[in-house]
């Protein structure tokens, strides 16, 4: 599998993170934005889901795109992210992952490379979510 377009983008305190740096990891990389109802419903799941796997090494990237900083944070205050929220203010990074709607999920292995990519929401609950995500933490 290619690996994904670079993702380097600050966080929400202004600091760059880059997606290398969760190598070794499994990495849930969700683009999303606060009017995106579907967002709002799989983000409280996704993040159960990766405090539930967080010692086998799950995590999640949450990628916001094109908002501003205080809608974000308005945003999480009420739905928070159990992982580390981007801010991809001017849609670049999307636009190179073909995020073309939202939320736009990906799965990215421990070699960094994207197994699983899915436009649309996800049911986090589900049996064929969760055994792919369980089947990538055991490989």
């Amino acid at each position: 599998n290619p690996p994904p377009p670079p993702l380097v983008l600050p966080d929400l305190s202004g600091r760059e993170q880059k997606l290398a740096a969760w190598r070794g990891n499994v990495v849930i990389v969700s683009f999303w934005a606060t009017w995106c109802d579907p967002c709002r419903d799989e983000i409280p799941l996704m993040s159960a889901m990766a405090k539930r796997h967080r010692e086998e090494g799950l995590r999640l990237v949450a990628v916001n795109v094109g908002e501003a900083l205080g809608k974000i944070t308005t945003f999480l205050a009420k739905w928070p992210v159990a992982g580390t929220v981007l801010h991809d203010r001017n849609s670049t990074v999307s636009k190179k992952w073909d995020a073309v709607g939202l939320p736009a999920n990906y799965l990215v292995d421990r070699g960094g490379s994207i197994r699983h990519w899915h436009l649309g929401a996800l049911d986090w609950k589900a049996a064929n979510v969760t055994s792919v995500v369980t089947r990538m933490l055991r490989a």
